[in-house]
């Protein structure tokens, strides 16, 4: 299951990095946050990582996900809906998840 959701997570640092070049912004922070968060680096806080293996583990809907990260003073969105990306920004923000779903349950979790 681990596995599963570090492949999703570098699969969707992927589609980011393949986006981030069709738009008029710097992909610098896009890269940095696709790939910290794939590889466990410095991106996200201690807290936010534990957060992210929690959603995914416990395969949370994505209403249940959000309102966990929510009530830990962060913000959420759906960045993929059973494989299909979904319209979100490019920006780079240290307070948010980025939720992959499959069957209404939380597969992979990115930070910033």
């Amino acid at each position: 299951m681990k596995n599963k959701a570090i492949l999703m997570a570098v699969a969707t640092g992927a589609v980011a990095l393949s986006l981030t070049a069709c738009s008029s912004g710097s992909s610098e922070p896009t890269a940095q946050s696709a790939s910290a968060a794939a590889e466990g680096d410095v991106a996200g806080t201690d807290e936010m990582r534990a957060l992210c293996d929690q959603m995914v583990a416990d395969g949370l809907s994505p209403e249940e996900a959000t309102a966990l990260a929510e009530s830990n003073g962060f913000t959420a969105r759906v960045g993929t809906i059973d494989g299909q990306p979904q319209a979100v920004t490019m920006d780079y923000r240290e307070d948010r998840f980025t939720f992959d779903v499959e069957s209404d349950a939380v597969v992979a979790c990115t930070y910033g």
